[in-house]
């Protein structure tokens, strides 16, 4: 059974996100609004309207006083968490957004749309730092910053995740690696970061082969593969104290799964 429901939204929800202090819950919904909830009693505390789409991303600062999101309305905003105003509009793409991240001191804010662009801005003022892109322009389908806030991983529809530079304003803003393998040519398959082995760092991603995949970040070799969907995996993330995986599959699958990877 679970411990709580939220109960609030009335269109499909595309992005659960916990705040950094534990306290929040945020959800981005099709139903063109991010909700805030309180993590322990689930109770919805705040509703953001101002999106005039889908809302396919949202993410916390690391003071949990601000949220980022992304909408098919090509743009992204940021809200006060407090009070649920927003309190900047980024005109940030052509296409719709199906990304978003902070940098590890909240400092940028980086986003991936369909245009086939990744875009960093700075939170404060919203001027665009550095925009980068894959040769061709495949379609972005999710973007996450690394832990030391030096490099942006991002998924493309052409089956590869990139790992842009875009450390400070003066980072190279180039692609320092890529990793292909995985299947990932028609949705949205998020990617994340792992340090369950500190001395084997990896990069996730769910796949359309319905398995999970383990790039090591280095040799961007393939090291381990998870198998048990039996649908397309599009949602993962790691848990680095408890050293697990957690992966989510589509519709004919229905299962969120935990790997402790080898």
């Amino acid at each position: 059974q679970p411990k709580i429901t939220l109960v609030g939204h009335f269109r499909g929800i595309n992005e659960v996100t916990w705040s950094p202090n534990a306290a929040y819950l945020a959800t981005a919904s099709d139903d063109k609004t991010c909700r805030l909830w309180d993590a322990t009693t689930g109770d919805a505390l705040v509703e953001f309207r101002g999106h005039t789409n889908f809302v396919f991303s949202c993410k916390f600062n690391p003071r949990s006083n601000l949220l980022v999101s992304g909408s098919f309305d090509e743009t992204v905003k940021l809200w006060d968490v407090r009070c649920g105003e927003c309190v900047s509009t980024l005109p940030a793409h052509s296409d719709p957004v199906t990304g978003v991240d902070f940098n590890r001191d909240g400092t940028c804010v980086v986003s991936g749309s369909h245009d086939g662009l990744v875009r960093v801005w700075d939170t404060a003022t919203g001027e665009c730092l550095k925009t980068v892109y894959a040769e061709g322009n495949p379609p972005v389908g999710g973007v996450r910053y690394s832990p030391n806030g030096k490099f942006v991983l991002a998924g493309t529809l052409d089956g590869k995740l990139r790992l842009w530079d875009v450390a400070g304003k003066f980072g190279r803003g180039k692609c320092s690696k890529t990793y292909a393998g995985h299947e990932n040519a028609r949705f949205c398959a998020f990617a994340a970061f792992t340090s369950v082995n500190p001395l084997r760092q990896s990069v996730v991603t769910g796949s359309e082969d319905g398995k999970v995949y383990l790039y090591d970040l280095q040799s961007r070799i393939v090291r381990q593969t998870l198998e048990g969907h039996t649908d397309a995996v599009l949602a993962v993330d790691c848990h680095d104290q408890l050293e697990l995986i957690g992966s989510g599959g589509m519709t004919n699958d229905k299962t969120v799964r935990f790997w402790a990877p080898i």
